[in-house]
This record gives structure tokens, sequence and C-alpha cells, in this order.
């Protein structure tokens, strides 16, 4: 069992940089798509405002994560533009009555751009969890293997010394 164990903390350290990566750059994402999909289904303007106010500061500010041949769908500047004039729009027609049909038309027009944006931010979120740093810092991981099997070696051989002792 001693053998294997550079093999465990090799594949413990990878377990626990892919958990990192996903906490720290993925998991803030996918819980803005929450809050987003929830703006989106949510049935008056005064709800849909308060779900979008806790998605936006879960975004970076700017940024395309998309590293060659990024495009405008996954610019993280423009996606919280989007969701800024969206809010404004909310607040407005939070103002009319809730019986009116320019109230109804506009949560509409708003729930298919809140459907689009969610969508924009999950097509960035591979090219966040894959990103220059991310995938470097994997790859490092992937280059210490050789050094868990010259330690699992070295092992087995004290080992069997110890043995012919």
């Amino acid at each position: 069992m001693r053998s294997f164990l550079p093999f465990l903390i090799w594949i413990s350290v990878g377990l626990a940089l892919i958990t990192w990566i996903y906490v720290n750059d993925v998991y803030p994402l996918d819980v803005a798509i929450g809050f987003i999909s929830r703006a989106q289904a949510a049935g008056h303007a005064e709800l849909s405002i308060k779900y979008l106010r806790e998605a936006i500061p879960l975004l970076p500010s700017s940024g395309n994560p998309v590293w060659l041949f990024p495009t405008a769908r996954t610019d993280f500047m423009l996606i919280h533009s989007d969701l800024t004039s969206i809010l404004d729009r909310l607040e407005t027609v939070a103002g009319l009555g809730r019986d009116t049909s320019a109230y109804s038309q506009a949560l509409n027009d708003i729930r298919g751009r809140l459907g689009v944006v969610a969508g924009n931010i999950g097509e960035a979120i591979p090219y966040v969890m894959f990103s220059p740093f991310n995938t470097s810092l994997i790859f490092v991981w992937f280059l210490t293997l050789p050094i868990a099997y010259m330690v699992r070696r070295k092992v087995v051989r004290m080992r069997e010394r110890m043995v012919e002792r």
C-alpha cells in the first residue's frame, strides 16, 4: 500500500486542483446563471430586479475568456452592460401597472433577452474552466507524474533492501 502512496497523493492534488478551479472560476458563473434563470421565470418585475442584483456581482466586469478568436457573445463587459440595461428597463417596467399590456410585453421581451444572456454565460464557462492559467496548472500537475513514479520506485527499492537484510 505504501508504494502507491505517491500516486494517491498525486491524484489527491489533481482532484484538489480541479475543485479549486471549479469553485473559484466556474461556480460563480453557474450561480449567476441560476439567478438569471430565476429572474427570467419571475412573475413580476420586482422579483426579476432582486435576482439580477444578485447575479451581476458574480460575473467578471470585463474580459473575454475565449483566448483564441474571441467573440462578443463571451465578452463579459458586454454581458455586464446587457444585464445593467435589462435591470434599468426592469426598474422602469416596475413602475407600470401589472395589469397593462405594456408591462406584460416588456416582461416577455426581458425574459427573452435574459435567456440569451444566460446562454452567452454558459457558452463562456468551458473557456473560463480551461483558461491559459488553469491549463498551465493542469499541465504542470501532469508533469509531476514522473516524480510520483520515481518516488514510488524508491519506496519499493527501500522495501526490497529491508527485506533482504
